[in-house]
């Protein structure tokens, strides 16, 4: 089980926010509150899973992955 400080529970809800506030809060909620059908059980995206939960298409998810990948860039330190 990982522990997480404070800081990290603060930096993650920021994060979130982050991503709400552009727009992604949809995608967001849907992915928390529905794990056992969006991730595997080696905790992977499951893209069939999430995309049955929000009705979307692949190519849908896929954009806004990317999409939540680039705002996100500069905090996480992505290339």
């Amino acid at each position: 089980m990982t522990n997480y400080n404070e800081n990290d529970i603060l930096e993650r809800e920021e994060l979130i926010q982050k991503l709400i506030t552009q727009g992604f809060g949809e995608l967001v909620k849907t992915l928390l509150d529905n794990e056992n059908k969006v991730y595997t059980k080696k905790g992977r995206l499951n893209k069939s899973g999430a995309c049955r939960v929000l009705g979307w298409k692949t190519k849908q998810l896929e954009d806004a992955l990317e999409a939540c990948k680039d705002i996100l860039k500069e905090d996480l330190e992505l290339e």
